[in-house]
């Protein structure tokens, strides 16, 4: 056991990997949730290892492995003696620019105030630029500021997904200690010991600013890139050509590989929100306000995006007469057991309105009911359903579309389908339709 000791404060999408990864590091590591009846259930959850909790098999069997070893409290208190403390509670925003400043400060107050001394508390959420600075003032205004204390701000890196657990242990690091040498020295020295990588995948920000700037510049480039595509998506159905084709061609250019497909929409909790955090900088931290007629644009395509396929649906369940129905893929991506503002629960709750029977196909699901369908987690038939619409993949369902009825829908918003499954579809009904391909 390695003596360093480590505090992580959130065991949520963020903290509970980052626990269980110190735990296989071998650290001293305790986790602390808040203490109240939600929290206390969660824990239980966590522990009951006859039930998966993430979803997915890596973590999963994580949690069976250490379970005599895990160590989570309601007690903040026993954080108190920690050297490194992580903060991983989320720091919420919505369109209106609401946010949850105060519960995000008190909780940091509770520990900064009171953890030992030489303790580095590392802010490991996404905020908006200025948001670690401002929080240094309002501790000198308030005449709690310590200089035997500090404070790091080091985003957290989460790819959803088959590469969950990975993304958190393995992807390059950034943070900034506003350009405190002997805090970096151990912010460095700290990371290479507890994450998997080197020196070369740790980048050091002079100002906390550039480290905050950092996290939510490249969330909002990736929304901003889903919402360019939507239209294209459009125009090419219109035109009768293969956008996904096309966009294969392009990628074959490194300069432009990055470039995003059309789709259901946007979920999930970070694309979702963190553009929104440019505009919170520009309202509470500057001077000079700035304008986001970028922001506001694509962060309205993306908001409205599944209507589109919301309609094109509608069409067929009106002209058909549709009354079985089936989802693939439930949660905002595939391999994750989270719905957080998944378009598919919008899609779930307008087949609810038009009283079809919906069940629900997804492995990663813990749920056994959702909005009144049930949730399906072993094996499909698909010759049971008249609308078969595939969201999403988890990487251990099975799709066999040998027994589709002559009449069956198949309606893809994300391409699921590979060539060899169009063409067995094709075999069997007329009626495929591919979100983004005119061809058909």
């Amino acid at each position: 056991m390695i003596k360093t000791k480590i505090s992580v404060i959130g065991l949520g999408f963020v903290g509970l990997p980052l626990y269980l990864s110190l735990l296989e590091k071998k650290f001293k590591v305790i986790g602390i949730e808040k203490k109240s009846k939600i929290f206390r259930d969660k824990v239980k959850e966590i522990k009951d290892i006859k039930k998966p909790y993430f979803g997915n098999i890596k973590l999963d069997r994580l949690i069976k492995k250490n379970i005599n070893k895990i160590e989570i409290s309601l007690d903040y208190k026993k954080a108190l003696n920690s050297d490194f403390i992580f903060i991983c509670i989320p720091f919420h925003i919505d369109k209106s620019l609401r946010v949850n400043f105060e519960e995000y400060y008190k909780t940091l107050e509770q520990y900064y105030k009171k953890v030992k001394k030489d303790s580095v508390i590392i802010l490991n959420s996404t905020v908006p630029p200025g948001f670690t600075n401002n929080i240094l003032n309002i501790f000198k205004k308030k005449k709690i500021f310590r200089n035997d204390v500090s404070l790091v701000f080091s985003p957290e890196r989460v790819e959803p997904g088959i590469k969950y657990y990975e993304s958190i242990t393995s992807s390059p690091r950034v943070f900034s200690t506003n350009n405190n040498i002997k805090i970096s020295n151990k912010i460095k020295k700290l990371f290479l010991k507890i994450f998997n990588i080197n020196k070369s995948q740790i980048t050091e920000f002079n100002k906390y600013e550039e480290a905050e700037f950092c996290k939510v510049l490249e969330n909002s480039y990736r929304a901003m890139n889903i919402a360019m595509i939507e239209e294209w998506g459009v125009l090419s159905e219109t035109l009768g050509i293969n956008i996904f084709q096309v966009i294969d061609a392009i990628k074959t250019r490194t300069t432009h590989s990055n470039i995003m497909r059309p789709g259901l929409g946007v979920g999930g909790y970070c694309l979702t929100k963190d553009p929104y955090f440019a505009k919170y900088s520009s309202k509470n931290f500057l001077q000079k306000k700035i304008n986001f007629p970028f922001i506001d644009l694509a962060m309205k395509i993306n908001l409205n995006m599944h209507n589109r396929s919301i309609q094109k649906i509608s069409d067929i369940i009106k002209i058909n007469k549709i009354k079985k129905t089936l989802i693939v893929g439930i949660s905002y991506t595939a391999d994750v057991n989270d719905l957080r503002n998944s378009r598919a629960i919008d899609l779930l709750k307008f087949l609810n309105k038009k009283k079809l029977s919906t069940s629900i196909y997804d492995t990663s699901i813990r749920k056994k009911i959702i909005l009144q369908n049930k949730v399906i987690n072993n094996k499909v038939q698909f010759k049971n359903f008249e609308l078969i619409i595939l969201i999403n993949k988890n990487n251990n369902m099975k799709l066999n579309f040998s027994y589709l009825k002559k009449n069956t829908f198949v309606i893809d918003l994300n391409r699921i389908l590979n060539n060899d499954q169009i063409v067995i579809i094709k075999k069997k009904t007329k009626n495929l339709i591919i979100l983004g391909r005119g061809d058909l």
